[in-house]
């Protein structure tokens, strides 16, 4: 079901959070999704102990996946990389602070992220560039990947395109325009609220546009998505990122006079695929000599990355599971 936001109230989508959902302007072949995570990023990113830039770059990604991946038409998963380069004789002040970030969105049941970083160089990164100085400053030279997996039984699709941009955003508009050659505008704020008792949350939010390919009945130019454009850099992060300002309203801001249709939203959590039973086959695969690297107090134990939560097995287990 799609909703036609003529006014600011009623609105479509009430003050939910941790949703995505696609949108459609009446007057302009322009389509685009918009996501607003707060619980759901909040996990992703409270699990572990990022700098403030590491987190951010991660929720960048995060806010990617789930926007990208939720137009898939099947159950499927999209997962979102960048990956940079460490810094060489003579490199840049920073380059490869953060060897790569990903965030892998599986559609209709959830997302998960993690990075890997060089503590030491994103505080000089940090210290040279400020608190957010952004994907090229924190990452470096390297790529950035977009991987479409169907299933088992389905080949996978894997895009690949230099990192091109100050951010991850510039980055998968790159993307579009080079492997799907179609213009793509995407906007992205990942960001801190204090709540209750002094403490702070993650909260992201995050829209792009697309233009449509025309066709018979309807020609399409550039000078639509242009128009289309021109509305959509007028968004601030405090819109995107702000709790009491819904999805609906922040388009109705921004497209209202040219008509946008909201299409039903999509919930999005945090989803983690480190099961014990999985993790306990996976162990059984390895030779016994790395299992013994991985013992501690007798017990074999697995980290996993993105929930950076520690699994402990006995060898019995293990034996059970082979």
């Amino acid at each position: 079901m799609a909703h036609d936001i003529r006014s600011p109230a009623p609105d479509a989508l009430g003050e939910a959070d941790d949703i995505v959902a696609g949108f459609a302007l009446e007057n302009r072949p322009v389509r685009g999704r918009i996501a607003r995570l707060g619980g759901s990023i909040n996990e992703i990113l409270s699990a572990h102990d990022y700098p403030a830039s590491v987190a951010a770059l991660t929720g960048e990604a995060v806010l990617l996946a789930v926007l990208i991946g939720d137009a898939l038409k099947f159950e499927g998963r999209l997962i979102v990389q960048a990956s940079g380069e460490n810094a060489g004789p003579g490199g840049a002040v920073g380059a490869g602070a953060v060897s790569f970030v990903v965030a892998d969105y599986q559609v209709g049941q959830g997302v998960r992220a993690f990075a890997k970083y060089d503590a030491d160089k994103v505080a000089a990164v940090e210290a040279a560039h400020g608190p957010r100085p952004g994907a090229q400053a924190l990452l470096g030279a390297g790529h950035f990947v977009m991987t479409i997996d169907q299933g088992s039984d389905m080949d996978r699709y894997q895009g690949v395109v230099a990192l091109d941009g100050a951010t991850l955003a510039t980055c998968a508009e790159h993307y579009f325009a080079q492997s799907e050659q179609v213009p793509t505008r995407i906007r992205l704020a990942v960001g801190e609220e204090l709540t209750g008792g002094g403490g702070r949350a993650w909260r992201a939010g995050g829209a792009l546009i697309q233009k449509l390919a025309g066709d018979a009945a309807r020609v399409s130019d550039m000078e639509d998505f242009d128009h289309a454009r021109a509305l959509f850099e007028t968004v601030e992060d405090a819109e995107l990122l702000d709790p009491d300002l819904s999805a609906g309203r922040v388009l109705f801001r921004l497209f209202h006079e040219d008509g946008v249709r909201l299409h039903e939203p999509r919930g999005v959590v945090r989803r983690c695929t480190c099961e014990r039973d999985r993790l306990a086959r996976l162990l059984a695969s390895f030779p016994a000599e790395d299992r013994d690297h991985m013992k501690e107090d007798g017990a074999v134990v697995m980290t996993c990355e993105y929930c950076n939560r520690d699994w402990r097995f006995t060898p019995e287990e293990i034996a059970a599971a082979e």
